[in-house]
């Protein structure tokens, strides 16, 4: 039996340590710069999802390396992974000494995912060239490094040992009380965990989030269940101290203790 516990409980954590991993980083920048000018995009590889964001591109010249800010209009265009043209604008006019900037509102980054962006400047000479970056979008904004990964699976494996503990010792416990403080123990802890969870699955995802909306109900679920949960641990608690007082005083008249607790059970009746 303890080998049973000890296996199980080595599977929780193989598998939580494996849960969560770090998504491929995106390519940044693929030059398609050849006819004269050489474009760099400035952009972050992780963009949060509703967020407004500038992106800023500098023009330079291929021949002799210097800046372009004048006689040159360039254009954005922006896609999501599954083919949505979700914008198209164009600037002429260089603002911060050296940008071409594309100032787009968080409407455009509504759909988590990967999304790429390409960028063409023309110069009235003739010459021309262009740029196209890769970037995902997702709520947090950030990318999920193994290091965060790893902070957030100690993190859940100490809060699963902890309610694992807390487990054993409610189904352990002969104490009311006791029960009664572990099982909301267990509860707070199962709260906390599910919440833990949606939060972390929904705000790095980049795609699929039906987990998340899974521990989100758990947690909903949970957090809803504490009312009506007070309600009975306040009957419980109403019920245990009649029949505690009504076995003192059987105790008082010289009945044993067992029989008295059986007396004052039957009088009272349970209610569960």
């Amino acid at each position: 039996m303890f080998n049973k516990k000890i296996f199980l409980i080595f599977s929780v954590i193989f598998l939580f340590s494996i849960m969560f991993v770090s998504a491929i980083k995106p390519i940044t920048s693929v030059t398609t710069s050849d006819d004269g000018l050489f474009v760099e995009a400035t952009a972050k590889d992780y963009i949060r999802t509703g967020e407004d964001h500038e992106f800023e591109i500098h023009v330079f010249n291929k021949t002799d390396g210097g800046y372009i800010t004048t006689d040159t209009t360039c254009y954005m265009h922006l896609y999501h992974k599954r083919g949505n043209h979700e914008y198209e604008g164009f600037d002429n006019t260089v603002s911060h000494y050296f940008d071409y900037a594309f100032d787009l509102n968080g409407t455009n980054f509504t759909s988590r995912g990967e999304y790429q962006a390409k960028f063409q400047c023309n110069h009235s000479s003739g010459v021309s060239g262009g740029e196209e970056i890769f970037f995902w979008v997702n709520d947090y904004g950030e990318e999920l490094t193994p290091a965060r990964a790893t902070s957030f699976n100690f993190s859940m494996l100490m809060l699963m040992i902890l309610f694992i503990l807390s487990l054993i010792g409610l189904f352990r416990i002969e104490v009311p009380a006791g029960k009664l403080a572990l099982y909301w123990v267990c509860h707070i802890f199962f709260i906390v965990g599910s919440f833990s969870l949606w939060q972390f699955m929904g705000g790095y995802a980049t795609a699929y989030v039906g987990l998340a909306g899974v521990w989100k109900v758990l947690f909903w679920v949970s957090t809803v269940a504490v009312l009506p949960m007070i309600i009975l641990s306040g009957a419980w608690i109403f019920y245990i101290h009649a029949v505690n007082e009504h076995t003192e005083k059987l105790m008082e008249k010289g009945v044993d203790v067992e029989t008295a607790f059986k007396m004052a059970k039957k009088k009272r009746g349970s209610i569960f």
